[in-house]
């Protein structure tokens, strides 16, 4: 009785010890908040089709969507409160949407489209209150895939909201990972 009850004691500890949870915060304790400046949409959405994308894609005020759904990852990911005045952040974060294409992934035997992949490339700075750089990436990617037909079928509107999704969580992840 007593060599199980050492066990179980034993187990609870080693159990209690092993635990990766935390509460305490990832980033400096000076960094608390962060504004979003909305989105600048320089997609060429003019340019020729070239062979890297074989469709011109645009979503009309996809910038807002994207910034909207940033704020919203910020929100629920808990590190950074969203500051809605520039002057009142601890951070600021900025970035433009570069570029947005459907590129087909997989075609049937009579050469129609089966599967597309949307990719959405945008450049982002991260400074402090100071002006101080302190990260910065010239190509961020998200994307999302999609079927036309079948079962796992999905529109390009449900496939656009994937993205933006997919999108907005590597933002927070590159932000708060950074520390």
């Amino acid at each position: 009785m007593r060599g199980t009850l050492c066990l179980l004691l034993s187990a609870f500890c080693f159990l209690l010890s092993s635990c990766g949870y935390t509460a305490t915060r990832i980033l400096p304790a000076h960094y608390r908040t962060i504004y979003v400046e909305p989105l600048q949409n320089k997609i060429p959405i003019t340019e020729e089709i070239g062979e890297r994308a074989g469709f011109v894609t645009n979503f009309p005020q996809i910038e807002e969507r994207v910034t909207r759904e940033v704020i919203n990852r910020f929100l629920i990911d808990g590190n950074l409160r969203i500051s809605n005045k520039l002057a009142g952040a601890d951070l600021v974060l900025t970035g433009s949407l570069l570029d947005f294409y459907r590129q087909a992934l997989r075609r049937r035997d009579d050469d129609t489209v089966e599967e597309y992949r949307l990719n959405l490339t945008v450049a982002l700075t991260l400074r402090d209150k100071e002006g101080k750089l302190l990260l910065q990436d010239s190509a961020l990617i998200g994307d999302s895939t999609y079927f036309v037909s079948g079962p796992s079928s999905k529109t390009e509107t449900a496939a656009v909201d994937s993205l933006v999704t997919d999108f907005s969580r590597r933002v927070v992840e590159w932000v708060i990972e950074y520390w």
